[in-house]
C-alpha cells in the first residue's frame, strides 16, 4: 500500500489536487492519504515515513521549509513535492531534495502531468531486484544502491545501509540492475545514474561522497547513457 500524504492548511487546494490524483488511479488503487493542516501533524504521525508528501511552503508555525529540513532528517526516501500560491524557490529548497516545486496556479491538465511523474518516481522508489549470493536469495530496493564493484571472486555493493558483499559475479549482476539506470563506468565498478552527484571527464561523485573512476573504454558510452537517463527524468 503506497502512503500519500498532503500538508496545507487550505482545504480547498488539497481537494482540488486530491480529486486530480484519484482521478489518475495510481498505483492500482493500491494507496492511502493521508491529510495534515499543520506541520505538528505531520512531524508526529506514527505513518511517517510517506512515500509521496505534497508539502505547502505557506503555512502557519513551521513553514514548508523547515518542515522538509525536519522530515528529511530520517525520511530520505519520502519523494517530497513543494506546493506554493506566491514563493519563488530559494537555495535552501534544493537542500531537502524536492522531486518538483509547483505553482498552485497550474491548470488541471499540467498538475495532471506533474502527478503522474511524481507517480512514476514512487514506483521507481519501490523497485526490487532479487540477487543470488551463493546459496542465498538476497532482495534489494534498488533505489538504495549507489554502485557495485568488483572484490576479489566477490562483488561489494555499497547502499544507504552500508556495504555487503555478494558472492556473485559482476557479469551476472548487470542484466538485472542495467534496466534500472545502472551502467558501467570502468570494468570493476557498476554504477546508478540516479545517484550520482557529479560526473566530470574521468570520475564520478557520487552522493555518499565516494569517488570512482570513468575509464577511457567506458567513457563515451557511460556518458551517453547518463545522458539520456538525465533526460528522461527532467
Amino acid at each position: 500500500m503506497v502512503q500519500i500524504a498532503f500538508c496545507d492548511d487550505r482545504a480547498d487546494e488539497v481537494s482540488r489536487i486530491r480529486g486530480l490524483l484519484d482521478a489518475l488511479f495510481p498505483f492500482e488503487g493500491q494507496y492511502e492519504v493521508t491529510v495534515f493542516t499543520d506541520a505538528g501533524g505531520l512531524l508526529s504521525s506514527p505513518k511517517r515515513p510517506f512515500d509521496l508528501l505534497f508539502l505547502d511552503v505557506q503555512m502557519p508555525g513551521l513553514d514548508g521549509y523547515e518542515t522538509a529540513r525536519r522530515i528529511r532528517e530520517t525520511d530520505q526516501g519520502t519523494v517530497l513535492i513543494f506546493l506554493t500560491g506566491v514563493a519563488a524557490p530559494t537555495v535552501e529548497v534544493f537542500q531537502v531534495t524536492p522531486f518538483r516545486y509547483l505553482m498552485k496556479q497550474m491548470d488541471d491538465a499540467t498538475l495532471q502531468g506533474e502527478l503522474a511523474a511524481a507517480f512514476a518516481e514512487v514506483s521507481r522508489k519501490n523497485q526490487h531486484v532479487t540477487i543470488r549470493s551463493g546459496g542465498d536469495l538476497v532482495r534489494l530496493n534498488v533505489a538504495s544502491i549507489l554502485y557495485l564493484a568488483i572484490a576479489g571472486r566477490e562483488v561489494e555493493l555499497t547502499a544507504d545501509w552500508g556495504k555487503q558483499l555478494l558472492k556473485a559475479r559482476m557479469s551476472e549482476l548487470y542484466p538485472l540492475l542495467a534496466p534500472h539506470g545502472f551502467a558501467y563506468s570502468h570494468k570493476s565498478y557498476l554504477v546508478s545514474f540516479s545517484r550520482i552527484l557529479t560526473l566530470s571527464s574521468n570520475t564520478v561523485i557520487m552522493e555518499n561522497g565516494d569517488i570512482l573512476p570513468i575509464s577511457q573504454p567506458k567513457a563515451k558510452a557511460f556518458k551517453q547513457e547518463f545522458v539520456r537517463f538525465a533526460g528522461m527524468r527532467f
